[in-house]
């Protein structure tokens, strides 16, 4: 029973500083109808489309700025467009792109809100 609650006690210890190391990197992903209230607030958030051109061309979320994650210079593009001072949300096509972006945002001192569901699911809700 004692190395059951050693391991126990490990793995919940684990799972909490995993947890907690998420939050540090500053990046938190949201479901469509929290991203929809996140992004009301124009003054202190700023949404960031991560799609190619052409995507974003196709449908966008209304005021997004377009920045593709698949290009070399995007973390470049990024540091030189979006202010820290403001949460940055992001979103692409399914969540993939965009979680890949909030993680090179958050790296550079960003606070990154990410749509789980992607474009498809904002387009669904």
């Amino acid at each position: 029973m004692k190395k059951f609650c050693s391991l126990f006690l490990g793995l919940t210890f684990l799972l909490v500083t995993a947890c907690s190391s998420n939050e540090k990197q500053g990046v938190q992903s949201v479901t469509a109808p929290e991203f929809a209230n996140i992004i009301a607030d124009t003054t202190t958030v700023i949404l960031v489309d991560v799609r190619t051109a052409e995507e974003y061309g196709l449908g966008h979320i209304e005021n997004a700025l377009n920045i593709d994650v698949k290009q070399d210079d995007f973390e470049e593009t990024a540091i030189k467009t979006l202010p820290k001072n403001k949460t940055v949300a992001v979103y692409c096509r399914s969540g993939r792109r965009s979680k890949k972006a909030a993680e090179i945002l958050s790296k550079n001192g960003y606070k990154v809100i990410e749509l789980d569901s992607g474009y498809t699911g904002w387009t669904n809700k």
